[in-house]
């Protein structure tokens, strides 16, 4: 009997110990999932509701017309124009942004003894306030600003930028990647440290020069790093706004605008909430294409 007894009391002890952990588990990822429901699900469910209406957010309550602004989106050319450019430059920027980072991420890697400020020197533009470092690129691009300056000490014929295409979408990658090359340089520096020092020692052994380390260890041990790198790069890609917003604003002629700039004049300038929906809609339901679509092949690699 007071076996028995020793036993239940046991258990009562590992369970009410098991409840306090359940409890303070559940303390701990509430406050996560109330923000996420709070400021990503929600916003989403609205904006799906939102792209089925006509709302110009001030005077009126959302009349339903159903798929009339997708309508509008998918035969207007002006739209198709704009998300084909903000695909085709945030590929561009995705791009130049994972192999800059990457090799960032191998320089850091090498031992020095300012190696920890130099880690710490990439990942300020990150946290730099965007409309204070634009301003300053703008300022470089102006007609007697630094940049021409330096073209005409130099014996060159100062450009206008402002007025170029391809100057005005060069300047654009180079303020991302910028801006961004930092927090991935640093989670490519995780990674190649979690690479099993052996391996390295093992092929320098076996006569492996650094471009066959860096081709059959470093990339192949990095491909879970590279699978979150390229994926947080297709949503930042995707959602790239404030760079052209502050830089270029769409000029020169329009010929720098994309998607989400037009979404931002959409629903906050002219007030046309039910279209700016459906825009970030399709913004939002592309990104998911994308993403899948890698996951498959980096699955499909994994098989």
């Amino acid at each position: 009997m007071e076996k028995t007894k020793r036993t239940g009391k046991k258990e009562k002890k590992q369970r009410s110990r098991q409840e306090r952990r359940t409890r303070r588990a559940y303390k701990i990822i509430i406050p996560f999932f109330a923000y996420i429901g709070l400021w990503g699900i929600l916003p989403l469910i609205y904006g799906l509701y939102l792209g089925l209406t006509e709302y110009n957010g001030l005077s009126k309550e959302p009349v339903f017309i159903g798929l009339k602004n997708y309508m509008d989106f998918f035969t207007n050319a002006a739209y198709m124009q704009l998300l084909w450019r903000q695909i085709w430059m945030g590929a561009i920027c995705l791009f130049m942004n994972t192999l800059l980072s990457f090799l960032l991420g191998l320089a850091l890697n090498v031992p020095s003894r300012a190696r920890g400020f130099f880690r710490s020197g990439i990942y300020v533009p990150c946290i730099a306030a965007t409309s204070i470092t634009s301003a300053i690129f703008v300022v470089l691009l102006e007609p007697n600003g630094v940049m021409n300056t330096i073209l005409k000490r130099i014996g060159l014929s100062p450009v206008t930028w402002q007025y170029s295409q391809f100057w005005m979408v060069f300047w654009i990658m180079v303020y991302f990647v910028w801006k961004n090359i930092g927090p991935a340089a640093i989670i490519w520096l995780g990674g190649l440290q979690s690479i099993d020092a052996s391996l390295y020692e093992a092929a320098k052994m076996d006569g492996a020069d650094i471009f066959q380390r860096t081709r059959y260890i470093t990339i192949p041990g990095l491909r879970f790093v590279a699978s979150y790198i390229i994926l947080t790069g297709i949503i930042g890609a995707m959602q790239m706004f404030d760079v052209v917003m502050f830089i270029s604003k769409g000029n020169p002629y329009g010929k720098t605008d994309i998607l989400m700039y037009r979404l931002y004049r959409d629903g906050i300038v002219n007030f046309n909430m039910g279209m700016a929906g459906a825009e970030s809609t399709v913004i939002g339901m592309i990104t998911i294409v994308f993403s899948v679509i890698y996951f498959r092949v980096v699955l499909k690699k994994e098989d």
